[in-house]
């Protein structure tokens, strides 16, 4: 069957995509490199993709995030050309490989901490005591904020996640409380940094002046869109990253004796397994791409994961190869809109395998389980990884 091939109508849920990702994202593919479907449009090629993100003055990503009514603006996802570069200029190297090499020992200890928590158990869910909890921590070490805060605040972030998906109509009175609670606690935030300034990305964005100064509702819409977008996201990468090892013996004993594999294993993780597998984009103008038309005001996916896999552009797409040199993939997006936390994201995933194997170097699957992601969902994360090992570490 040719690429732009279409038997049957393409349902996003028909997708296999619960234990399969390979089987789900050829799903996607099979039906072509411009899909049109639901009401939406699906561009799953390398190079279908990358137009999209080439062109995002055609592509808007902020009528994209219209339709999840946040009262605040989601800084700097949500804002298109010319207006995103001044908050680009500010952001990035606020989150620049020297700011995330200075905060280095200290997400270490944090991590090393939490896996000590578990390492003498013999079993633990890497989900529940570790992916869950050390991407918030490393949040609130970065906006300078305390710890303490953290399960108030998984929960408060998973509340508003879970409002923002499709399968869910309208925000529950109970979400609408935890979001309340969350914006009470993030402007308390701003205004005690206001007064008193630390060394941290929030005192120092809040540091701002003349032109160059944010709004309380800009900073707000900055944390509101880490809360968002960067706290189960690396939570889920860290999931499929340790499952990944968890059940291939031979890639984790060579990670484990060869340093140096841990980065190229982290992209390869990181080009097969997206939290976020799809980006949106609404167009402002009539466009083809792939030899098909799209109209003005067309909500299209950009299916990141399912060109992340292109054959046409991968030799063995599929396979997860540490020896295939620098594969480029679409793990953080690109074009204007690429990932602004892409270096810390790295950094926390190096983090988690260098600690976990310092501790426990050898993990497997419990008996009997079968760790799954649900879909459709926004993001793709595993609910659950229970791990055995041995637990005398002496």
């Amino acid at each position: 069957m040719s690429d732009d091939a279409t038997e049957c109508p393409f349902r996003l849920d028909h997708a296999p995509m619960a234990v399969d990702r390979t089987a789900g994202w050829a799903h996607f593919r099979h039906a072509g490199a411009v899909i049109e479907a639901e009401s939406e449009w699906y561009l799953t090629s390398w190079d279908t993709v990358q137009y999209a993100q080439q062109h995002p003055e055609t592509f808007s990503s902020a009528r994209a995030f219209d339709g999840l009514g946040s009262p605040l603006p989601l800084i700097p996802i949500a804002v298109d050309p010319p207006e995103h570069k001044r908050y680009r200029k500010v952001l990035d190297p606020m989150l620049a490989p020297r700011v995330v090499n200075a905060m280095d020992d200290e997400l270490r200890r944090q991590v090393g901490e939490l896996i000590d928590a578990f390492a003498d158990r013999g079993e633990c869910d890497i989900v529940e005591d570790l992916a869950r909890l050390y991407p918030t921590q490393v949040f609130l070490t970065l906006f300078g904020l305390p710890l303490e805060y953290r399960d108030r605040f998984i929960a408060w972030g998973e509340a508003i996640v879970k409002a923002t998906t499709a399968e869910v109509a309208e925000p529950s009175p109970e979400t609408l409380e935890l979001a309340g609670e969350l914006f009470a606690f993030l402007q308390d935030c701003i205004d005690a940094k206001r007064k008193d300034p630390g060394d941290d990305m929030l005192s120092r964005v809040l540091s701002l002046e003349g032109d160059d100064a944010w709004s309380d509702e800009e900073v707000l819409g900055l944390c509101f869109l880490f809360t968002l977008a960067g706290l189960d996201t690396v939570t889920a990468a860290i999931g499929f990253m340790i499952y990944h090892l968890a059940t291939d013996p031979a890639l984790r004993r060579r990670v484990v004796a060869e340093p140096d594999l841990v980065g190229p294993m982290i992209e390869e993780i990181l080009r097969l397994e997206l939290p976020a597998p799809m980006t949106p984009r609404v167009t402002t103008s009539d466009v083809e791409v792939g030899g098909k038309l799209i109209p003005a005001g067309s909500r299209v996916m950009l299916v990141i994961a399912a060109a992340n896999r292109d054959p046409g552009h991968f030799a063995s797409p599929n396979a997860l190869d540490v020896d295939a040199g620098s594969r480029s993939h679409f793990g953080f997006g690109g074009g204007i809109h690429r990932c602004l936390g892409s270096h810390l994201a790295r950094r926390e995933l190096r983090l988690v395998v260098e600690e976990l194997h310092r501790r426990i170097p050898d993990y497997e699957l419990a008996p009997g389980a079968r760790p799954a992601v649900r879909w459709p969902a926004g993001t793709l994360a595993l609910d659950s990884l229970p791990l055995v090992f041995p637990a005398d570490r002496r």
